[in-house]
């Protein structure tokens, strides 16, 4: 057998292998898709209660911040922007991750 024949032959193999391969995955992933979608119905109750946020560091913002954006700009003028100082970035603390623990 010479060499052009052997590659051919060769690469039919291989193109028989990866069509059946890709054709085997397709159908286990249809499959699963249907399975999850079957064992994952998830039921909502129509009156369950809406959890009410607590703050987890003490502050609380109770006022709206920007009321008016009219206001602000009107503020803004042209001197004011150019003698803006501004805010400084902040810092963050190079250390061990937080770990959460998850509820049950």
């Amino acid at each position: 057998m010479n060499q052009t024949r052997k590659m051919w032959a060769s690469a039919a193999a291989v193109g028989v292998i990866l069509v059946g391969g890709a054709t085997v995955a397709a159908a286990a992933s249809a499959g699963r898709v249907e399975q999850a979608r079957a064992e994952t119905q998830a039921k909502i109750r129509e009156s369950a209660p809406k959890p009410t946020p607590t703050p987890t560091d003490g502050f609380v913002v109770s006022k709206e911040i920007n009321p008016d954006p009219g206001k602000v700009l009107d503020y803004w003028t042209e001197q004011r922007m150019e003698s803006a100082e501004p805010m400084p970035m902040p810092e963050v603390e190079v250390g061990p991750a937080d770990t959460f623990e998850l509820a049950e």
